[in-house]
């Protein structure tokens, strides 16, 4: 299996067009991992793949700042809100059940079963998308479930701490998946969920309610930190 070509927008790159993107100005810009991320997620199946530093920047900040990166952020900053960074014991018992719980559950081990299958037919640009999909879907998930509100009441308690662990276990299966991709970012997010390297398998990517409890999470610098897309450009040309 051979991959077709990465353009430049809708050209091949040639040095005397001047059209061509260096790999190491691109990992000044972004670091490897955010570069890894893009070239095997823009390189469908059969098809053709297209760079430009508009469309890598414009990705960089859309899939990994905004989507994963805020997932990131936003879980572990409420994790030490609300319970001062150690994780809860969810409640799984039938009074304890919500369909948003079940759904997104569901949704994360059914994403494994996908990133499988498209490894196992060389669609590795689709098991990208899938675990990004799984990243929009935790971050609804915190829309659905409203944790700030859930904060206001006492009561609340014992769900607030659920929906934060079951965000945690979102994250500890997305970036278990993304590890192959993004080797060197991957083990900053799990010492900031608290999961031990040795939990990090990809037989415990297919299980939910791995996460020990009673660890505590770390807030860390920014995985992905946004970028001036425009100032970015302009130093580049």
């Amino acid at each position: 299996f051979g991959h077709p070509w990465l353009l430049f927008g809708e050209d091949k790159m040639s040095k005397s067009r001047g059209n061509v993107i260096y790999a190491d100005d691109l990992v000044k810009l972004l670091g490897v991992d955010a570069v890894r991320y893009y070239l095997v997620s823009e390189m469908p199946y059969a098809n053709d793949g297209s760079i430009t530093y508009e469309t890598i920047i414009e990705r960089y900040n859309s899939d990994l700042a905004n989507t994963f990166g805020n997932l990131v952020n936003r879980t572990i900053a409420m994790q030490n809100k609300y319970f001062d960074g150690v994780v809860q014991s969810p409640c799984y018992e039938p009074e304890c059940k919500y369909i948003e719980d079940e759904e997104l559950k569901t949704f994360a081990l059914d994403t494994v079963a996908k990133v499988e299958k498209c490894f196992e037919t060389y669609r590795v640009a689709d098991a990208v998308e899938a675990v990004l999909n799984l990243a929009k879907r935790s971050n609804k998930y915190i829309d659905e479930t409203a944790p700030w509100a859930l904060a206001k009441d006492e009561s609340q308690k014992s769900r607030l701490g659920t929906v934060l662990y079951n965000l945690l276990e979102a994250i500890r299966i997305s970036t278990t998946l993304l590890s192959c991709f993004m080797p060197t970012t991957m083990p900053k997010v799990w010492e900031q969920i608290g999961a031990d390297k040795e939990l990090i398998t990809y037989e415990n990517a297919g299980k939910f309610n791995v996460l020990p409890l009673d660890v505590t999470v770390h807030k860390g610098p920014a995985l992905f930190p946004r970028i001036d897309a425009d100032k970015e450009i302009e130093e580049l040309n």
